[in-house]
C-alpha cells in the first residue's frame, strides 16, 4: 500500500472516530443518567423525607461534605439556622425530573466532587396550603461514591 492510501485511510478512521464521539455524547449522557438515577433519586427522597419529618440530624448528614455551608456550619449552627425558619416545613414533595448530570470539570474549585446533577422538585409547605406548589431545582453532588445535597 502506498503512503498516500495509508494517509487517506488514517484520516478516514480519525474522522469516523471523531464523529462517533460527537454522536455518542448524547446517548452516553442518557445511559449515565439511567445508571445513576436510582441512587440520585434515593438521596433526594431521603433528604426531603428527613426535612419533612424534622429529622435534622439526617438532613445535615445528607449535605455534601465539601459544601461551603457544611464546612462553615456545625450541626449546632445548622439547628440554629433551621430554628430561624419554623414556618417553612415541608408538607408534600414530588421529584419532577433529574437532569443535567455532568462530570466535575472544575477540580480546582471542587476537588472532592465527582459529578453534579439537578433534581427538580415540587414542594408544598405546611403553612402555604396544598394548592401552593413551589418548584425548586436542587443541585446534588457525588462525592466518593455517594450522592449529597449541594
Amino acid at each position: 500500500m502506498s503512503g498516500k492510501k495509508i494517509t487517506i485511510i488514517f484520516c478516514a478512521v480519525a474522522a469516523l472516530l471523531a464523529a462517533g464521539f460527537l454522536i455518542w455524547d448524547v446517548p452516553r449522557g442518557k445511559v449515565e443518567i439511567l445508571l445513576e438515577k436510582s441512587a440520585i433519586e434515593k438521596a433526594a427522597l431521603t433528604y426531603l423525607k428527613a426535612e419533612k419529618e424534622g429529622d435534622l440530624l439526617q438532613a445535615y448528614a445528607l449535605l455534601a461534605p465539601s459544601s461551603t455551608y457544611k464546612k462553615t456550619h456545625s450541626y449546632e449552627a445548622f439547628l440554629k439556622d433551621v430554628a430561624g425558619y419554623p414556618s417553612v416545613k415541608i408538607n408534600t414533595y414530588r421529584i419532577v425530573d433529574i437532569y443535567r448530570l455532568r462530570d466535575n470539570d472544575n477540580r480546582s474549585a471542587y476537588p472532592d466532587v465527582d459529578k453534579f446533577v439537578q433534581v427538580e422538585v415540587d414542594v408544598t409547605f405546611a403553612n402555604s396550603g396544598e394548592n401552593s406548589v413551589f418548584n425548586y431545582s436542587f443541585t446534588f453532588l457525588k462525592e466518593k461514591g455517594s450522592w449529597y445535597k449541594g
